[in-house]
């Protein structure tokens, strides 16, 4: 039999059992992305989103970043840090939202919500007193700060949607990253244990799709154990988003129109 061929993000969340509108499959890698994936003949795409087909019934609904992975490790070459496990440690153990900076993460442009692709990283803040490790948290709060933009959206068009599932090396590799995230979201994450989440959802698509499987449902996917918010770190965290939004508002109309170098 031959099948067509189907998105990575739309196999990685039917890999991670992100198969309802009830649960946003976060993924960190080099890039980023929020989806829901979802069996709808009716559907509205907001401003700042995707959409495209899983298959004749499914949609997946989102948005990207060009910047996620790829930012930590242009801050890990260019800062000369320690090894992972020692940056790993010391951001862990750092206070949120305690080192004064606000980034904009646009190292590769700007995909979602405002999809300007000329737009350019920029930290503001800086001071004699800033570290290396400052410089690395505040980079991976602000990529948390655009995930909570995407997130909003998406639990506007998806209300029902109250489970975020973690996915993605970058943060497999990261468990204080993947605490940023929870606590700028405010809601708990489940990092997914499918090693190869988009293999396992294109299989899963294949199986369905030739009979052999029932329905996704009758392969649940494996989570580890839920990454809880902390309510005093998510509410420090609203100023931040609100810091780089002014900043954002500032910055951003010097790039707008400009060709891309």
């Amino acid at each position: 039999p031959w099948l067509p061929a189907v998105g990575d993000g739309a196999c990685s969340n039917v890999g991670a059992g992100c198969i309802a509108p009830d649960r946003i499959a976060l993924m960190v890698g080099t890039s980023g992305a929020m989806r829901v994936c979802w069996a709808t003949d009716t559907f509205t795409v907001p401003p700042g989103l995707w959409c495209y087909r899983v298959d004749r019934r499914r949609i997946l609904l989102g948005g990207a970043l060009s910047n996620g992975g790829n930012l930590y490790a242009w801050l890990a070459e260019t800062l000369r840090l320690g090894s992972s496990e020692e940056t790993e440690r010391a951001v862990a153990a750092m206070e949120a939202d305690g080192h004064g900076l606000t980034v904009l993460p646009f190292l590769a442009g700007e995909r979602s919500p405002g999809w300007m692709a000329g737009a350019r990283a920029a930290i503001a803040g800086l001071r004699l007193a800033t570290t290396p490790l400052d410089i690395v948290r505040a980079g991976l709060e602000a990529v948390a700060y655009r995930f909570a933009l995407i997130h909003a959206i998406l639990a506007e068009a998806c209300p029902q949607a109250d489970e975020v599932v973690a996915t993605g090396g970058a943060l497999a590799k990261s468990p204080a990253w993947t605490q940023i995230l929870a606590d700028v979201l405010g809601v708990p994450l489940r990092p997914s244990a499918e090693a190869e989440g988009s293999s396992r959802g294109a299989a899963l698509l294949a199986l369905e799709a030739l009979g052999l499987l029932p329905s996704l449902d009758a392969a649940p996917a494996r989570f580890g154990p839920t990454v809880a918010p902390d309510a005093a770190r998510h509410a420090r965290y609203q100023d931040g988003v609100a810091r780089q939004r002014q900043l954002y508002d500032a910055l951003i109309p010097f790039y707008r129109g400009r060709p891309l170098p």
